[in-house]
């Protein structure tokens, strides 16, 4: 109820109503929080709880050092769970709603109804040739085929690199600026 009255008050004030849908990402990668670096459970729920609400760059830094000063060292895991938070929230607000990585395929599958300028999309896949493709039929998606090197960390570390870099790409090719959007 709260949501929809703030949507309806947002509509009246003349403010861009943003669609309500959830992004999910599963990437072939150790993302958790090792038993052994935070001991209590219920601390530990609490960190997942607020790494989950990260939603930018400087937020998922300021963790990230919260987690150093009290908690020594932080793990490889523990960082890619951060960095996999600040994936959701970028693929999130390309209209992305889910991000999957595995055996050498990387998805990202889009809301029908994506804000995305699409005259701009043989510009985005020129720029990665022959490994990225789109599907506009259904559900419309963008496929990209990696190698995999066959060690299962660096793997896991390429591959969230690139889809990184795929959705920043997405942004800088594909994604309306301010203007464009209240032009709309």
């Amino acid at each position: 109820y709260c949501k929809m009255l703030n949507a309806s008050v947002r509509g009246l004030n003349g403010e861009s109503r943003k669609v309500d849908f959830t992004t999910t990402v599963e990437l072939e990668a150790d993302a958790f929080i090792p038993p052994s670096y935070i001991v209590n459970e219920q601390q530990k729920l609490d960190i997942y709880k607020r790494i989950a609400g990260v939603e930018n760059a400087g937020e998922s830094a300021d963790m990230k050092e919260e987690l150093l000063d009290r908690f020594g060292e932080v793990p490889v895991s523990v960082d890619n769970l951060l960095r996999i938070a600040l994936i959701r929230v970028r693929a999130h607000s390309l209209y992305v709603t889910e991000v999957k990585g595995r055996g050498g395929e990387l998805k990202f599958l889009l809301r029908p109804d994506a804000m995305l300028q699409v005259e701009y999309i043989p510009a985005f896949l020129r720029h990665y040739g022959s490994c990225l493709t789109f599907n506009a039929k259904g559900t419309p998606y963008f496929l990209y085929r990696y190698k995999k090197c066959g060690v299962v960390e660096k793997d896991a570390q390429n591959l969230i690199a690139l889809t990184e870099e795929l959705l920043r790409d997405m942004e800088k090719y594909l994604a309306f600026g301010e203007a464009d959007v209240s032009a709309r």
